[in-house]
């Protein structure tokens, strides 16, 4: 049963070939393939994507979890340009990441992701976040498709008994911003979802170890604000939000069907209070449309970008 107001339920990427990557991804996560297919006119025009398009989509979920899908799209032709085409992991705008946690060997998983064609930003690093501790690598592919994989030292991990495998579901996405304050009060202000976290501090560690790809001479150097928001404050389908003290080129035009992570989609509800709420944070919003979203039926569905450049796409199941 998908569960509504609780964080997303799955991310959306574009890509060169669904198939290839979903393919890719499964072998490297031991995830599996749950449905693939057309994608319907009217979620392409919900997505800003032509509905005359000719799109196909493969979705791939770990098969302990009953969230945290990866939804793969492909359009027919030649591949589209990158969405953060030439960006470093500190530049602001669109969806930079998703989290997936490594639950014994980041090791394993980070050649796995390798032999699949992603490319470390950094080498492993041991990071804080506050009283977290975790091991962390950020990763990219072709497709301009980013993982940052974590894997805890302390305190425990709780919540993940019944997931086997190495790699969990998608538990987090992140986004890199400007304005801190104003990308913070559209979550809590605005949506009334409640801080998982939230940490001041800088880009590197002692030494000025990062996971980012910054030089470490300067990384312990640059400021840094950390957020992470859920309707409940917990990191499950929540998103966080990253601005670092250095400036940086700004993609927050970036718009499908150019490549990459496209759009967070959330069940929510009350898709009215979701319109409203994303409207007076200062949102584009699209049309409302009924779609089938397959495998999990008749929807009413809206996006909203918000104006640093990141899809959130409300669905409401009928």
């Amino acid at each position: 049963m998908i569960a509504r107001d609780n964080g997303f339920h799955e991310v959306v990427g574009i890509v060169a070939d669904a198939n290839v990557s979903a393919a890719a991804l499964n072998q490297a996560l031991g995830y599996r393939t749950v449905h693939a297919g057309a994608v319907p006119p009217g979620i392409l025009s919900v997505m800003g994507i032509d509905p005359a398009s000719v799109a196909r989509e493969v979705l791939i979920m770990h098969p302990d979890a009953e969230r945290g899908g990866i939804r793969l799209i492909s359009l027919a032709g030649e591949p589209s340009a990158l969405m953060r085409d030439g960006a470093q992991a500190w530049d602001s705008g669109a969806i930079f990441d998703i989290n997936i946690r490594s639950l014994n060997d980041i090791e394993q998983l980070h050649r796995a992701l390798g032999a699949a064609g992603y490319r470390a930003s950094a080498p492993i690093a041991d990071w804080q976040f506050g009283a977290l501790a975790v091991r962390e690598v950020v990763e990219t592919d072709m497709d301009g498709l980013c993982i940052a994989l974590m894997q805890r030292v302390c305190p425990a991990l709780q919540g993940y008994e019944g997931i086997g495998g190495n790699a969990s579901w998608v538990f987090n996405s992140t986004q890199i911003v400007t304005d801190f304050d104003a990308a913070r009060a559209l979550f809590v202000d605005h949506l009334g979802w409640q801080p998982a976290q939230e940490t001041d501090g800088f880009a590197g560690n002692e030494g000025g170890v990062n996971c980012m790809g910054l030089p470490p001479s300067v990384a312990s150097g640059i400021p840094m604000r950390i957020g992470i928001y859920h309707p409940h404050g917990r990191m499950e389908g929540s998103v966080e939000i990253i601005s670092f003290g250095c400036g940086g080129h700004d993609f927050s035009h970036a718009r499908p069907p150019q490549r990459g992570w496209a759009a967070l989609r959330f069940p929510v509800t009350n898709l009215g209070s979701f319109r409203d709420a994303m409207r007076a944070a200062g949102a584009e919003l699209s049309g409302v449309l009924e779609v089938d979203w397959a495998p999990y039926g008749r929807t009413e569905m809206v996006a909203a970008v918000t104006p640093w450049g990141a899809r959130f796409e409300a669905l409401r199941l009928l």
